[in-house]
């Protein structure tokens, strides 16, 4: 199987899969639990769209997912105005999928300092949208890559407003649950060259209770 096949047979089919897994977990884990069923009421009442693209010297790919009642499909075109759009290098692909797993929202749950699998609620998309911003995430090292994230109507052209730069270390330990994000800001582990503010409040709201 070519690059291109892999790239293509991950988002088309394995986000999409690995997303839905999530709601059907949620499903089970609400009979009988309130508090889960409360979460899952939540996730099911998203109805948005994701678009990634990726650029490459051959050409670029575009990949778009639409969301009705919690549940990805993938799609040629989004009918509804997407709330995330994600661009990064075709040579980063392998890197992000390694750091990010099967997960189109891995980076944020690494942000968020989260280990469990980051559940994409109604609350949520709305806190991501209104930021309104494009924010950049560098993670450096040897398995290092770049990612572009457009939240709400902000162009993807537009110039960053806040780049985010951390040691593919900080990033592994954030994802795995063993930092902190909030001592990792303290101590200037997370480097934010823009607007700070921004830069926080995406943590913050991908951290925010489910």
């Amino acid at each position: 199987m070519s690059t291109a096949e892999i790239e293509r047979t991950f988002y088309v089919e394995r986000v999409p899969e690995q997303f839905n897994e999530t709601l059907s977990r949620q499903r089970a884990a609400a009979a009988g639990n309130p508090d889960a069923a409360r979460v899952l009421e939540e996730m099911e009442a998203v109805r948005t769209a994701i678009v990634v693209r990726v650029q490459g010297e051959a050409g670029s790919a575009a990949y778009s997912y639409s969301l009705e009642r919690g549940r990805m499909e993938s799609v040629e075109r989004a009918e509804r105005k997407p709330f995330l759009t994600l661009e990064h290098r075709r040579e980063d692909f392998e890197a992000i999928r390694r750091a990010c797993g099967d997960s189109l929202l891995g980076f944020l749950g690494a942000l968020s300092g989260q280990r469990e699998e980051l559940r994409l609620t109604a609350q949520r998309v709305r806190s991501l949208r209104s930021l309104e911003a494009v924010i950049e995430l560098e993670v450096r090292g040897p398995s290092g890559f770049s990612l572009r994230a457009s939240f709400g109507s902000a162009p993807s052209t537009a110039e960053p407003r806040a780049r985010i730069r951390l040691d593919q270390s900080v990033y592994e330990a954030l994802r795995a649950g063993e930092l902190d994000l909030q001592q990792a800001f303290i101590d200037e582990v997370i480097e934010v060259e823009g607007d700070l503010e921004l830069a926080v409040s995406l943590a913050l709201a991908a951290a925010s209770p489910d």
